[in-house]
């Protein structure tokens, strides 16, 4: 049972600024689908739910001094940890993105909450990632892991230097890595499709290649990325959930 209290709000509030600032960097939780109002609801439902069903005990605040500190070092936690998370959506964008320059699909552009523009094929990759992201039970993951990082990072008690910086610049180079690992299929396709048609426009000038690149371009992309979706799906599969185990070590639960 919790006392309704001032502490016990206190400590309500403080875990919703963990939670809030984490759902804020991750688009499958933050403005990629749900509105403010909703998003703000979601993160302090959340944090009551982590406060009745964990043994988190109301904090004594005795200044708003210390309450603001506290705050501000609830909300880093969470943008990093949101920002850890963000990295795995970001890997599959720069793979949509990779995928569509490279087909002559880079002119279909659409609008997005966090992205404003962005092209469509890059679209559909997170929206995919979220669907696989979703299915492999990564909602699930998080919210165990948000409510465990409470055990490894009490309120008010992390601190930023004790990260290793180099963790997260080795996994800033691996998401891009592994985005255009995903986009292979279609980059080397599309670098053959080039040679072939400068051969071509070597032998037979008068054929405009200009006006069948493009389309063709568009047709061995589409090809290729279709008959490897089911491949790209399995390593995608494997990659979120070694993300996720990732995830989990870093806010301690692991």
């Amino acid at each position: 049972m919790i006392t309704v209290d001032t502490n016990s709000l206190l400590t309500i509030l403080l875990i919703f600024f963990r939670v809030f600032s984490f759902m804020v960097m991750v688009p499958i939780f933050g403005t990629f689908f749900l509105p403010n109002f909703v998003r703000a609801y979601l993160g302090f439902a959340i944090a009551v739910s982590i406060l009745m069903f964990s043994d988190i005990k109301p904090l004594e605040i005795h200044s708003a001094l210390e309450f603001i500190e506290m705050a501000l070092h609830e909300s880093l936690f969470g943008f990093l940890a949101g920002f850890f998370l963000r990295l795995l959506f970001d890997t599959v964008f720069v793979a949509g993105e990779v995928i569509a320059v490279n087909t002559g699909l880079g002119f279909l552009m659409m609008f997005l909450p966090q992205q404003p523009q962005t092209t469509v094929i890059a679209g559909f990759s997170t929206l995919l990632a979220s669907t696989i992201f979703l299915a492999v039970g990564g909602a699930e993951a998080v919210y165990v892991g948000l409510a465990q990082s409470f055990h490894s990072f009490p309120l008010g008690g992390f601190d930023l230097y004790s990260l290793n910086g180099e963790v997260f610049l080795s996994l800033f180079y691996r998401s891009f890595s592994m985005g255009v690992k995903l986009s292979l299929p279609v980059l080397i396709s599309a670098i053959l499709t080039n040679i072939i048609l400068a051969v071509i426009n070597r032998f037979i000038p008068q054929i405009n290649v200009f006006m069948v690149g493009l389309p063709l371009q568009i047709m061995v992309g589409l090809t290729v990325l279709v008959l490897s979706l089911p491949v790209l799906g399995l390593v995608l599969i494997s990659y979120v959930r070694e993300y996720m185990l990732n995830f989990l070590k870093f806010v301690g639960s692991g």
